[in-house]
């Protein structure tokens, strides 16, 4: 690593390092990405959302991230820089298992795997990004069925295709949580899990391994997250890339991300899950 010059030293003439470029280069890879921008530059940034998992002890859930080494992935706690998000989705492109873009004029480019270490994540296992629990093919002696008993805590058949999040057991309602804001983030609407997010967190619950950097990478690349009115997801992992690839980023004012996955949520879930509670039939009169 290049050790930083400080500010008086920026003005001397030193000997530039070989990965010096002189030229400015241009922002966007191609006019189709700079039409692009002028769409994704007015985006509302999802930072994600830094996990407090000693907070959900009792619940499990420190082992069961463990189980699919999430913990380091899900406590990277970064500012976000909002006005360099949408150059990052401009450029963006990840095809067969290279992940590019451009921000600042520099290009990334990255294997899956250089993403995934940079990420703390592993790329082994199974790619559930376009599955979901209707067409996943599951462990011998295993079925929709099983998975919807572990994430309800109810082998009700008629919970298979549930996608009402107020209906799986608490501690299914925190792995949505942390799937809705740092997998496979979403706009709004957290009511309800679709797609991939009741098959992922099966796995999690079972511990089968998942290959998260290729279900972010694929999101990233999605066109739902391109669709007018949603936002850019991602903001802290966009700005933990950046800093281990050396960007500089002094010229740019960042953001705070304010809100945690933290105890202070799950007493709220807690509270909502009293509220719901099936209601006891009342007793026929003798």
């Amino acid at each position: 690593k290049m050790s930083k010059r400080t500010r008086s030293e920026k003005g001397k003439s030193v000997a530039q390092p070989s990965s010096y470029v002189p030229k400015p280069k241009r922002p966007f890879i191609n006019e189709v990405a700079e039409n692009r921008f002028i769409n994704l530059s007015k985006r509302n940034i999802n930072s994600g959302r830094y996990v407090v998992i000693q907070d959900f002890e009792h619940l499990d859930i420190p082992q069961i991230l463990q189980n699919n080494s999430l913990n380091d992935f899900l406590t990277i706690k970064e500012q976000v820089y909002t006005s360099l998000v949408p150059y990052f989705y401009t450029n963006f492109s990840f095809d067969g298992n290279r992940i590019f873009s451009r921000v600042l004029g520099r290009n990334i480019d990255l294997s899956i795997g250089q993403f995934a270490d940079i990420l703390h994540l592993s790329t082994a296992g199974a790619d559930v990004y376009t599955h979901d629990l209707h067409d996943f093919e599951f462990p011998e002696g295993e079925s929709a069925l099983t998975a919807s008993t572990l994430i309800h805590g109810d082998n009700n058949p008629g919970l298979v295709r549930n996608e009402v999040v107020s209906r799986f057991t608490l501690t299914s309602q925190v792995l949505a949580k942390i799937i809705f804001y740092n997998i496979v983030p979403k706009s709004g609407e957290y009511s309800h899990a679709r797609g991939p997010v009741p098959l992922i967190i099966y796995c999690l619950l079972r511990g089968i391994k998942i290959n998260v950097p290729r279900i972010i990478a694929s999101h990233m690349a999605s066109d739902q997250i391109r669709m007018s009115g949603r936002s850019l997801p991602y903001g802290m992992l966009i700005t933990h890339l950046l800093k281990a690839l050396n960007f500089d980023l002094s010229s740019e004012s960042p953001d705070d991300p304010l809100i945690n996955i933290d105890g202070v949520l799950l007493k709220r879930m807690e509270a909502q899950l009293r509220r719901h509670a099936p209601e006891q039939p009342p007793v026929p009169p003798a």
